[in-house]
């Protein structure tokens, strides 16, 4: 029986193809050996630069390729790169009040009239600013319209402020008599009328998004009076920003005005005639000598459980709490 046909492939032929791949393979050692051979001083081929080339992720094509000095440094994962090595541009964490880029920004309202990075001029044009553009904006709205003023807004309020600064309430020896409880209690009403106080009724409704960050600013005013003067024609003693607060922390006039009105704008008026008093405090002119240990824990409970509609809560109750160790209530 013939076996030839179930022989495999005749040994010759197999001896030809091993010969073929060892030729290959010799051309294509010798030729990493010339390349290796005329790139020896590149440093671009340097086996270091391969080496850590090689461990890096594939850059996409629009990828610009790293500069001579980035280059020098291999970071492995995990291991800080040398400190003689990072660049001055290099990411440093964020510090309150200033932006990513670094520079520095107040733009956002504290409400406890400090600002410290921005100078006294750049605040008065700032907070001016912002007071004059809600003006603007209020001369455009319906409902300011329907009062028929007779002047713009920033003029009439400005008048206000001047009435109210010129007859301030009582605020000592108050229950000396009822007809002062009395005059106390229709304070507003007496100086401006009752239309005023449906306009400003109809702004706190109205502009319930905005009149925190409104009061914030006109409370910054308050501490530079030549700005007030200035921009907006106001000269009004801090004896007046001083007896208002009192009258509505101390007085029983002043508390049965603002049990009258709505919980947000109770709030707001309480808080800032604490910081206005601990002013008067710094300033050593708390003639009245008003404790504030009670108005701040009452008003820090007041904001706790039902401020959540405050857009400037957070900021409030930080600066409340600051207060509250800075008057220590006595130990019981």
């Amino acid at each position: 029986m013939d076996h030839t046909e179930n022989d495999p492939a005749p040994r010759p032929r197999r001896r030809k193809r091993s010969k073929a791949k060892y030729l290959l393979l010799l051309i294509a050692v010798l030729l990493v050996a010339a390349f290796a051979f005329l790139t020896r001083n590149d440093p671009r081929f340097s086996l270091e630069r391969l080496i850590g080339q090689g461990g890096r992720q594939t850059s996409s094509p629009t990828t610009q390729p790293p500069s001579a000095d980035t280059a020098k440094t291999v970071i492995i994962p995990s291991q800080a790169p040398p400190a003689k090595d990072t660049p001055a541009t290099a990411e440093t964490p964020e510090v309150p009040g200033e932006d990513k880029q670094g520079q520095a920004t107040a733009e956002t309202d504290d409400a406890a009239g400090e600002d410290t990075v921005l100078t006294g001029e750049e605040l008065c044009s700032r907070d001016s600013m912002k007071l004059e553009a809600f003006y603007a904006h209020l001369d455009q709205q319906p409902y300011i319209r329907s009062f028929n003023l007779p002047q713009s807004s920033g003029e009439h309020f400005s008048g206000l402020f001047r009435k109210l600064a010129a007859q301030p309430p009582i605020v000592t020896r108050e229950t000396d008599d009822l007809f002062t409880i009395l005059k106390n209690t229709a304070h507003f009403f007496r100086v401006i009328g009752k239309d005023n106080i449906l306009l400003i009724k109809g702004i706190l409704d109205q502009e319930k998004e905005s009149y925190e960050d409104i009061v914030a600013a006109l409370f910054r005013l308050t501490n530079q009076p030549d700005c007030l003067k200035s921009r907006l024609g106001l000269h009004i003693p801090e004896s007046v920003y001083y007896d208002y607060s009192g009258f509505f922390l101390n007085t029983m006039g002043g508390r049965l005005y603002l049990f009258r009105r709505d919980s947000k704008s109770r709030m707001i008026v309480n808080y800032y005639a604490i910081l206005l008093v601990d002013r008067a405090n710094q300033n050593g002119t708390n003639s009245h000598g008003i404790d504030l240990k009670q108005a701040i824990s009452s008003l820090i409970s007041e904001i706790e459980s039902g401020g959540g509609h405050l857009k400037l809560r957070e900021t409030y109750l930080d600066q409340l709490y600051a207060l509250k160790e800075k008057y220590p209530e006595p130990a019981q």
